[in-house]
């Protein structure tokens, strides 16, 4: 599976990504089971992208990965959200009708779009800038 050294250097970096996510979400006061999904959300997101990346593909879909890459934190806001709402010890069954605005649906696929759609641009600003000769 790692054939060449880059290889090896970007599973080592992946891995230590996975573990600063653990990290960061620990200290942003997660609780571990919230912090145990981000985590486990960002490893399958590395895993995915490091496929891609090997196999030379992953130059035109680079920033859907970065939106997906916030999409893994998204448990952290729904955890934010009932934090206040239900007390340290109460039943995991309770259910929370109304959530802020910032654990809506809407407002988490926005903050997923923006990074895509940041990406995008900045590859269309870079492909504007080279010459038409070198286009392949």
């Amino acid at each position: 599976m790692l054939k060449r050294p880059e290889e090896f250097i970007m599973a080592i970096l992946a891995a230590l990504w996975v573990v600063l996510t653990y990290f960061a979400a620990d200290y942003f006061g997660a609780p571990t089971h919230t912090a145990l999904l981000i985590t486990a959300l960002t490893l399958i997101w590395a895993v995915v992208f490091f496929i891609i990346w090997q196999r030379n593909a992953s130059r035109m879909i680079w920033p859907i990965f970065l939106g997906l890459l916030v999409a893994c934190w998204w448990p952290y806001l729904d955890w934010y959200a009932v934090s206040d709402i239900l007390m340290p010890g109460a039943s995991s069954d309770t259910i929370v009708i109304t959530k802020p605005w910032y654990a809506t649906w809407t407002f988490k696929i926005i903050i997923a779009v923006i990074p895509a759609l940041f990406g995008y641009a900045v590859k269309w600003k870079f492909m504007r800038k080279q010459p038409v000769s070198n286009i392949p």
